[in-house]
């Protein structure tokens, strides 16, 4: 298992071999005397990672590494290049694309547009009450719709997946009374539809960076908000809170990805050893992200991070206002020319599926 540490000059030399590789998809820059896909050729992949190495995706990545490696008998040579050193996090899927890079990991609602009818799964308060589920929930519908598929063939999808959902962040104290003590804070939100769910309930939503979280609850800017609990732990949100509501917010959406003509190039047995440990990545995720989840109730615990518990009248009115939000995406997607309404429809017939 291999973790990249690039010099600044190891990283412009990589670059500029990239970009003389890059841009008919035919040349897998190999390494070997074949060329064609026998036993000698090694086929690298320059894997993009915009997060540090600490978080749950890249484990999940190295692991997922490791077993294509072995099983390949090394003729699949994975790189994975963390924090950025393949470029910024807003060009993760336009380089993939341009074949730039051969893959990368990311957030799916972070390209608002490029993957719209996706993003349905990503609204609030949805139905999903476990990320293994919504992992199921997201690739049945991958293999099964083909409006899904027609979304993202432009890609290779190793896998989507998601992590425990959104936890309502507070640094003021919060009773018995919840929404109460809640309303008219200034709450992150963690885009527009959890604003008009926010706002539905009297909560001030406020657009704040992920990694300006810590200086902004510190300094009274925001009084908490939506984060994952990824977010959580790498910035030592915890330090800074009073209490935490882990309820079933919003669910994150994540994608691991390879350029299509990258792995189309590939020989067969190599395609298939890609194939077959495709539903390895989705449950190292979920291991990473359950082993987090044990990890940070400890921290809350040590920091004196109380567990919010919203009363079942309480969770009634949030879900009311939640689906209100739900309508807007479905206006906003009308207006873009989509039948919002009949994919609304079809993710709830999934998530209805798993969640009794």
């Amino acid at each position: 298992m291999k973790k990249k540490l690039l010099a600044l000059t190891l990283g412009i030399c990589m670059v500029a071999g990239l970009l003389a590789g890059c841009g008919n998809g035919g040349d897998p820059a190999n390494t070997g005397s074949s060329g064609n896909g026998g036993d000698d050729t090694v086929y690298r992949f320059n894997i993009d990672f915009p997060n540090p190495e600490t978080a749950c995706g890249f484990k999940a990545l190295s692991d997922w590494e490791a077993k294509v490696e072995e099983e390949s008998g090394g003729r699949l040579d994975i790189n994975i290049y963390s924090g950025g050193a393949l470029g910024a996090l807003a060009d993760c899927v336009t380089n993939c694309q341009a074949g730039v890079t051969d893959g990368f990991w990311s957030g799916v609602t972070l390209y608002p547009g490029v993957f719209p009818q996706t993003e349905v799964l990503g609204l609030p308060m949805i139905g999903i009450t476990d990320h293994h589920d919504m992992n199921t929930v997201l690739n049945d519908m991958m293999e099964n719709e083909s409006w899904m598929q027609e979304e993202w063939s432009d890609f290779y999808v190793v896998g989507l997946h998601s992590s425990q959902p959104c936890g309502i962040l507070c640094s003021k104290p919060v009773g018995d009374d919840p929404l109460a003590s809640w309303k008219g804070l200034n709450l992150r939100l963690s885009n527009a539809y959890t604003s008009e769910w926010f706002s539905e309930l009297g909560i001030n939503p406020v657009s704040c960076g992920i990694n300006d979280g810590y200086e902004n609850i510190s300094k009274s800017v925001i009084d908490g908000g939506l984060f994952f609990l990824d977010q959580v732990e790498s910035s030592a949100l915890y330090e800074v809170i009073d209490n935490i509501w882990l309820g079933d917010t919003v669910y994150a959406l994540n994608m691991f990805c390879l350029n299509k003509d990258k792995y189309e190039a590939l020989p067969d047995d190599l395609k298939a050893v890609i194939d077959d440990n495709c539903d390895y990545f989705v449950e190292r995720i979920a291991y990473y992200f359950d082993d987090q989840e044990a990890r940070m109730m400890e921290k809350f615990e040590e920091y004196d991070v109380g567990l919010v518990e919203v009363p079942e009248d309480e969770l009634a009115t949030m879900q009311t206002a939640a689906e209100n939000s739900w309508q807007l995406w479905v206006e906003t997607m009308n207006e873009s020319g989509y039948d919002g309404q009949a994919i609304l429809d079809c993710a709830l017939e999934y998530v209805a599926e798993y969640a009794e």
